[in-house]
């Protein structure tokens, strides 16, 4: 009762008393009760909303800081799990956990112990799980693609190892971060002291984390917090005066830096283990302030134990790691992880005025002398496929693209405003000489300088040529990269994948191979031959190219008919493919071991060589004794084999000695009967150059320390992609962050 209300009480008292001196004595004396009365029932009641007011306005102190403590937890643990300098915190976000002190029926829902390889894992109060040994479900069976759980799990939901750039990759501590946050389960987390009503401290902050819960894909959700704040007293710690219990529902989006860009990936499924070889590869360009390449090469595949991060290196064939990014500055590397690539993009079905779309243009064989002829297509889509349509994207299916021998050329030109999608059915074969020459919006451009974003290469597989007995889906693993560079044969079974090899890109560093390639189950390589000669393509003659990871030939390289430009399988004498490698071949024949094709001719029946050797052979050379030798040949529909016998009383070998152009008795060349041109392969430039992405099964380049890759790591090329596929193709190595709340529920206790 403050003073104000006890002088009103003696005033009133007064007042009334005086009033019973001058009344009626009874009159006086009823007044004076009920008066009484009421002057009681105030004063209990101005009491007691005094008390009342005292403990209302402590019990809201109490649960305001407790409401505090809750607040601050969910900002530091948001601050914790964005966090990406001071470790991959940031893969939490994804995790379902639940605190040592929280009822079993009140956690997170888990996986049985039957599927505790599978993400979120199994139950373990207070603890977190270690992501990098949980695995997305592998839904379709695209990943596993065939292998049983628990052989495979699925794709690994985080990383083992760091960048591999120009300084060695480490483990990720995974064991170190779990326990640095393990205590979040375990124990309130003291947050600060606080002042009573009296300026006294008086009381404690605290908060525990109770559980968090993902719901989502590894494209992003939403993470669930359940925070508990505390108010405590300082005098006895177990002692809790109020608590307020939080749950906060917070975005998660998955971030692709320009520095994470895949500008390279490899690898298409569990079965994939070298799918890899960088040999020499260099990383040049970088649109950053330092100039310095920035972008990622990934390595679609599962690490099993932190190990394997000192053998990255080495099982990707790189000798000297100083052409990759600067890993220690930020701006990328190797990385080693199976993230999920976008789907295929989509084919543009529009129809350009006046054509059919998507034009089809069957194979197009490009050679020296026919390049520049409207019947082959080499130069459709810069010529009568780009003049009529500047302002339309366009749309192009080819069976195979095979571009040989010095100047010849395959030529698109494109623009922002036509862009141009490659549908490729069959394989594609650059090499000797040859380029694909990508101009950007005059045909009067280098070759190179069309923008990367505004070309798109597609795969068809297991690829629809004009022989469609080649294709064969067994053939999916078939080809991987060999431990010495470029590509060698797995089983020798079955047909291998359509390929894409580009072994020459130009003259010099202004012409570059520039596009976007999607083809998650080819095999890419820029793989040489082991030998010093090449064979150059001539009119009327038979022509060695390299399909499927194979050796294969054309009957005539520069003929109308479409059969004699439809690519053909070579053998050997027991039936076997025989691989096209930049080393020495693994084959499963003893006949072909250290035999390299180098060319193949016919002759006529009418030609008459000093000895009667078989109509159609191939040169062949030892790289064990480097003799050479013309083989016979076999051919039968649409594939030929080499003869280890004579057939006919013709002779299937005929030996040069350590010469390719060794004479007959007659005087003229041996290969000259069979229409063999050859051209000395060091006179081919010793750099390649590229610019854009290549997302493919298997990236094969050539054997460490032979000629240099050079590849152009723009990130503006990054941003423009995205733009042009609406940020779906900004693949890279993601970064998890915390966005926006999107929930906000508060539950409050109150203990006194």
């Amino acid at each position: 009762m403050n003073k104000f209300n006890i002088n009103l009480f003696f005033i009133q008292f007064k007042f009334y008393t005086t009033l019973r001196n001058k009344d009626e004595e009874g009159f006086a004396l009823t007044q004076i009760l009920i008066l009484s009365i009421g002057i009681a029932i105030a004063l209990t009641g101005l009491i007691a909303a005094s008390i009342n007011r005292l403990s209302t306005t402590r019990l809201n102190l109490l649960e305001m800081h407790a409401k505090n403590a809750t607040d601050s937890g969910i900002t530091l643990l948001r601050a914790l799990f964005n966090n990406s300098k001071g470790g991959a915190y940031y893969y939490y976000w994804l995790a379902k956990t639940c605190s040592s002190n929280t009822p079993t029926k009140e956690c997170p829902s888990f996986n049985a112990s039957n599927l505790a390889l599978l993400w979120p894992g199994q139950l373990v109060q207070g603890d977190f799980p270690d992501l990098s040994k949980l695995f997305w479900t592998d839904n379709g069976n695209t990943w596993c693609d065939g292998i049983n759980y628990p052989q495979c799990a699925g794709r690994q939901v985080a990383p083992v190892c760091s960048y591999l750039g120009k300084y060695p990759t480490t483990p990720i501590n995974w064991s170190g971060h779990r326990n640095s946050i393990r205590t979040l389960l375990n124990q309130e987390k003291s947050i600060s002291t606080g002042t009573g009503s009296f300026g006294k401290k008086d009381y404690a902050q605290s908060f525990s984390l109770v559980s968090t819960d993902f719901v989502g894909t590894e494209d992003g959700g939403e993470s669930s917090f359940l925070v508990e704040g505390f108010t405590k007293s300082l005098t006895n710690s177990t002692q809790k005066n109020a608590s307020n219990k939080l749950r906060a529902n917070i975005q998660v989006v998955k971030t692709v830096p320009p520095s994470a860009f895949g500008f390279l990936s490899a690898g298409g499924n569990q079965r994939d283990i070298n799918s890899l070889y960088l040999g020499n590869l260099i990383t040049t360009g970088g649109s950053n302030s330092s100039k310095q390449p920035t972008g990622s090469i990934i390595w679609r595949k599962n690490l099993y134990s932190m190990s394997e991060c000192s053998r990255i290196k080495t099982k990707a064939g790189i000798t000297n790691t100083s052409g990759l990014p600067d890993n220690k500055r930020g701006y990328g590397g190797l990385w080693v992880q199976p993230l999920k690539l976008p789907s295929r993009p989509k084919i543009s079905q529009q129809k350009p005025a006046g054509a059919v779309a998507p034009w089809s243009l069957g194979p197009v064989v490009c050679t020296q002398n026919s390049s520049n002829q409207s019947w082959t297509n080499c130069r459709f889509l810069e010529t009568t496929g780009w003049d009529n349509y500047k302002n339309t994207d366009r749309t192009a299916t080819v069976d195979d693209i095979i571009v040989k021998g010095k100047d010849a050329f395959m030529g698109i030109v494109t623009s922002d405003n036509s862009k141009v999608t490659l549908v490729v059915r069959g394989s594609i074969d650059v090499s000797n000489g040859g380029k694909i020459c990508h101009r950007d919006s005059s045909r009067n451009n280098n070759c190179g300088s069309g923008k990367p974003q505004n070309l798109t290469i597609l795969f068809e597989q297991p690829g629809k040529n004009v022989l469609p007995a080649i294709a064969n889906a067994n053939g999916k693993q078939e080809l991987q990269c060999s431990s010495n560079g470029g590509v060698s044969l797995i089983n020798n079974q079955n047909v291998p994948y359509n390929t894409m090899l580009i072994s020459h890109t130009g003259y010099s560093s202004k012409e570059k191979f520039s596009g976007f390639v999607y083809a998650p189950d080819t095999t890419f390589t820029t793989s040489i031959p082991n030998t010093n000669y090449y064979q150059n393509p001539k009119s009327g003659s038979k022509l060695l190219i390299s399909f499927r990871g194979v050796y294969g030939y054309l009957d005539d390289p520069e003929n109308k008919s479409m059969n004699s430009r439809a690519p053909k399988l070579i053998r050997s004498p027991n039936g076997k493919l025989i691989p096209f490698e930049s080393t020495v071949n693994t084959v499963w024949d003893p006949y072909m071991r250290n035999l390299y094709l180098i060319a193949i001719g016919s002759r006529s029946n009418s030609s008459q060589p000093g000895i009667n050797s078989m109509l159609d052979m191939a040169l062949v050379w030892d790289s064990r004794t480097n003799l050479y030798s013309l083989r016979g040949l076999t051919i039968n529909g649409n594939e030929a084999r080499i003869s280890d016998k004579d057939i006919g009383g013709r002779k299937a070998l005929i030996s040069l000695d350590n010469t390719p152009f060794k004479r007959d008795s007659k005087g003229k060349l041996w290969i000259d009967y069979y229409g063999i041109q050859l051209e000395q392969k060091s006179k081919l430039p010793k750099e390649k150059y590229f610019k854009g992405a290549i997302w493919m099964k298997n990236i094969c380049l050539d054997k460490a320390g032979k000629w240099a890759i050079n590849w152009d790591f723009d990130e503006n090329f990054s941003k423009e992609l995205a733009t042009r596929f609406n940020n779906t193709y900004y693949y890279g190595v993601p970064y998890y962050r915390g966005k926006s709340v999107k929930v906000w529920d508060t539950l409050r206790d109150f203990y006194k």
